[in-house]
């Protein structure tokens, strides 16, 4: 954790400190920037100042916990045995009189951003009552000590990102081999092919999702031995593919999903849904990259409204049910701004150092593409990787699908 970072954010915000608490485990906020194994058992309280030294309020018979802390976070340790105590000692914990402090903490006004809405209100109760505190929320500090990435772990996203691609087209190649064979080709073989690809190019081997026709239209479907489902021509299958190096704890997934038609020329209602996400997709970046060139801050939630309103003006609203884009890094769902003001509303900053998904979908379980007797179903989404930077966005995982490739073609 980057304290002079910190600090500076919290000097540029105009508040007084962070005021990070945890109780048996239930803020891991608090114990990834206290760079704790575990919570413990009892409260404790670290209080990280606009400026100067870091200070703890913990537990008396749990100083063993905070003995091989970050030296950067290494203050003053004040104990406490009762909880009148506990209570009496945030003043001087927070070391400031005379005047009402702001601080921040771990609250979502609302419950907008879930994942910071870790201190109940039972303790920002005693939190106001012993020291008058206005309290913010730490959402966007939170991001800047867990969520921004080093370069080497932008490199290993990279690194993965290419593999993740190159598996991409080996799946379709393998799909469009078989039924040009007249082969029987199964969802779930198609995923265990990926997972075998990247098992042997140094990726963790982990399942994608695979899915045609109405499958794809459930955006968290999966694939199984137990359940196969073929693959058949006239098909639309997506393939959304997520993976990362072996090196490392740290090493950055990549994250994509590109669709295919198993024909020779894309249906045209497939190709009006499909020329639909693709804009909304690049609608995303382009006003990320107005805003940055306005010299703007960007917000998660606008760049979700704004991939969302092409999406809705082409009719389609309806059927665009997640958010935009979510964090990534080591994990697949990270620590930082979600692209989100649908089932969320994340107003956390796309901050320098941050990573984070676009991929709309338009989902449609009903839908007749072909003319058939029976609706097939049909879902496409286009998934992408963004990096930001002080003044641009990039996208790392190029080449964009521009086209659905009609994989008979």
């Amino acid at each position: 954790m980057n304290l002079r970072r910190i600090q500076a954010y919290l000097q540029e915000q105009g508040v007084d400190g962070w005021l990070l608490y945890n109780f048996r485990d239930l803020n891991p906020i608090a114990i990834s920037v206290a760079g704790l194994q575990s919570g413990g058992s009892r409260r404790w309280f670290l209080w990280i100042p606009a400026q100067g030294e870091p200070r703890w309020l913990i537990h008396a018979i749990e100083g063993n916990m905070f003995l091989d802390i970050d030296p950067a976070l290494a203050g003053e340790q004040i104990r406490y045995v009762s909880w009148q105590e506990l209570a009496e000692s945030l003043p001087r914990l927070i070391g400031i009189s005379g005047r009402k402090p702001k601080i921040m903490m771990e609250y979502s006004p609302g419950n907008a951003v879930p994942f910071i809405s870790r201190v109940d209100a039972g303790i920002m109760e005693v939190v106001i009552q012993s020291t008058g505190a206005d309290i913010l929320s730490s959402a966007d500090a939170a991001q800047l000590a867990l969520a921004v990435l080093t370069p080497e772990q932008l490199a290993s996203h990279r690194r993965a990102a290419a593999i993740c691609l190159a598996a991409k087209d080996s799946a379709f190649d393998l799909i469009a081999e078989r039924l040009r064979a007249g082969q029987p080709v199964m969802e779930h073989e198609v995923q265990q092919h990926i997972a075998e690809y990247f098992g042997s190019h140094g990726l963790e081997p982990l399942l994608p999702i695979v899915s045609a026709n109405a499958n794809a239209a459930d955006p968290h479907y999966l694939p199984s031995a137990e359940r196969p489902v073929p693959i058949r021509t006239g098909d639309v299958v997506l393939i959304d593919l997520w993976s990362r190096e072996r090196n490392s704890p740290d090493d950055s997934m990549a994250d994509l999903t590109w669709t295919a038609f198993c024909g020779s020329e894309v249906p045209p209602k497939v190709q009006k849904v499909f020329e639909t996400v693709i804009a909304g997709r690049d609608r995303a970046v382009a006003y990320i990259e107005e805003r940055l060139a306005a010299g703007k801050t960007v917000h998660g939630y606008e760049v979700d409204d704004a991939c969302r309103q092409v999406i809705a003006g082409a009719g389609y609203g309806p059927y665009f049910i997640h958010r935009t884009g979510h964090s990534l890094g080591p994990t697949g769902h990270y620590l930082g701004v979600n692209i989100d003001n649908l089932e969320t509303q994340d107003r956390r900053v796309l901050a320098p150092g941050v990573m984070f998904t676009i991929e709309p979908g338009v989902y449609m379980p009903d839908f007749n593409f072909d003319d058939s007797p029976t609706p097939k179903g049909l879902g496409i989404r286009s998934e992408i990787n963004c990096t930001m930077y002080e003044d641009r966005v990039e996208v790392t995982t190029l080449p964009l699908q521009t086209a659905m490739r009609p994989l008979l073609g």
